[in-house]
């Protein structure tokens, strides 16, 4: 049964659960796939987390239509971990975005985070959409990797020179937050009509204001955490917490008209992307975090 105006709050609640639950198992599923990349305790709680934001964050979708992009944000941690943390060397994680930029091209993949990406990749060509969302989406995802890349390599001269990003180069960087990607990969398993070839510019420019302000939520709750690791984040670039608070409201206000402007065109969309991030900001604030440590 499908959550309805109609419904209680506590029904509709009690529906969305199961469906969080029924994520959370093929999530749990696909990671025991892997004990490669998941075996770890860092990502204990991960496929729960992911289920339960995927789920409230676009409530309007069952669990088939989230099945692929919930597989692509977790398969999206152990990238995280293999390039922004684990890679000690350019050449490794050349070789991480190579082998991943391939396998969206149609290629075989030969290790086990690329098998992951395959994975999800057949489960979406099939689908009508596909035709012509696909090749978005393989832009999309090649951003993300582009983005993690460029920041180990910031972060790298920044621990070698003490030299770091501007803000502005930081926040235009924040496709390797992911969140895009994923918007792709869920527009591609709605195959909703408004998600035409007319509207693919709106809905890339407010999935990407979404994206930068989700960055930034993300960064307060990370800092303590970026910093035990050297890693990158805006409360490390001359902001402090108060200065971070005010860029996020900006970014808010200005991410809040491009999806009133989007509503106009798809209210679906618009709807899934406001709520999405909304569910980030609670969730971050909330002092929730995707990572065991």
């Amino acid at each position: 049964m499908s959550p309805s105006p109609s419904l209680p709050d506590e029904l509709s609640s009690g529906a969305l659960s199961a469906r969080a639950a029924e994520c959370a198992r093929d999530l749990r599923r696909t990671a025991a796939s892997y004990p490669e990349l998941f075996d770890t305790g860092e990502f204990a709680h991960t496929p729960d987390q992911i289920a339960n934001m995927m789920v409230y964050g676009t409530p309007r979708h069952e669990p088939d239509v989230l099945r692929s992009p919930s597989q692509l944000a977790l398969w999206i941690f152990p990238l995280d971990a293999a390039i922004d943390r684990d890679a000690t060397e350019r050449s490794q994680v050349q070789a991480i975005v190579e082998e991943c930029k391939d396998v969206i091209a149609g290629h075989d993949p030969r290790t086990p985070l690329a098998r992951l990406l395959a994975h999800i990749r057949d489960d979406l060509a099939p689908a009508p959409a596909f035709d012509h969302l696909g090749p978005v989406w393989r832009t999309e995802v090649a951003a993300m990797l582009d983005a993690m890349a460029r920041e180990w390599d910031w972060k790298t001269t920044a621990r070698e020179t003490a030299a770091a990003p501007t803000l502005k180069e930081y926040l235009g960087n924040a496709a390797n937050f992911g969140s895009t990607c994923v918007a792709v990969c869920r527009l591609i398993s709605t195959d909703e009509p408004e998600a035409t070839r007319e509207h693919l510019p709106a809905i890339i420019d407010a999935a990407n204001a979404t994206q930068r302000v989700m960055r930034l939520v993300n960064d307060m709750r990370t800092v303590k955490r970026d910093h035990q690791w050297a890693d990158l984040n805006a409360q490390m670039l001359g902001l402090d917490e108060h200065a971070l608070l005010e860029v996020i409201a900006e970014e808010r206000k200005a991410c809040d008209l491009v999806l009133d402007r989007l509503a106009q065109s798809c209210p679906g969309v618009s709807e899934d992307l406001r709520r999405q991030m909304l569910t980030t900001w609670g969730f971050y604030f909330g002092g929730g975090d995707f990572w065991t440590v």
